[in-house]
């Protein structure tokens, strides 16, 4: 069976954000600590990268690179299985949301209305709604194709490979 994994760029906005909540720095590193070898060199390492962010971004960072860790690993096992009609791909959506005043980003999930086709919906549209106050540009609609592909190609025994793309928007 074909694999069709993606990540977002800023998975965990979703839930950081829109509580709009502080995090204090030892809910930070208890969090580090249930997710990372060395937690404290982790941290130092992502302040050094983000060193005017809050706790919060800090923590969103770090969920979403655990989750895109995960996807990763489970796009190359899945590449690299025994299978003979398989395909793998692999996207990482960046589109950011304006929602929460731009706060929110490319957030888990943002890709869902693009993929679906459904950017139609009311109610995907407002402040703190998924998408944000304004339509995002045009072309993100087609990151998914509206017919199915077609049967999937042979594969030769230990072929490993992991189509990847990106969704973002082209700066106008």
């Amino acid at each position: 069976m074909d694999l069709l994994i993606g990540t977002n760029r800023e998975e965990a906005n979703l839930y950081t954000v829109p509580s709009g909540a502080p995090m204090a720095e030892t809910r930070l590193l208890a969090l580090a600590e249930r997710r990372l070898a060395d937690p404290r060199e982790a941290l130092t390492a992502y302040r050094t990268a983000q060193p005017a962010a809050h706790p919060a971004e800090l923590a969103s960072r770090l969920i979403t690179d655990t989750f895109t860790r995960g996807s990763r690993l489970l796009a190359e096992a899945h590449a690299h299985a025994r299978h003979r009609r398989t395909r793998t791909f692999a996207y990482e959506f960046a589109w950011r949301s304006p929602a929460f005043g731009g706060a929110l980003g490319a957030c888990h999930c943002v890709e869902l209305p693009f993929v679906l086709h459904l950017t139609d919906l009311p109610a995907l549209y407002g402040d703190t709604a998924l998408l944000g106050p304004r339509r995002p540009p045009p072309g993100l609609d087609r990151v998914h194709p509206r017919r199915r592909p077609g049967p999937a190609p042979v594969r030769p025994r230990g072929a490993t490979r992991v189509e990847r793309r990106r969704f973002s928007p082209r700066p106008v």
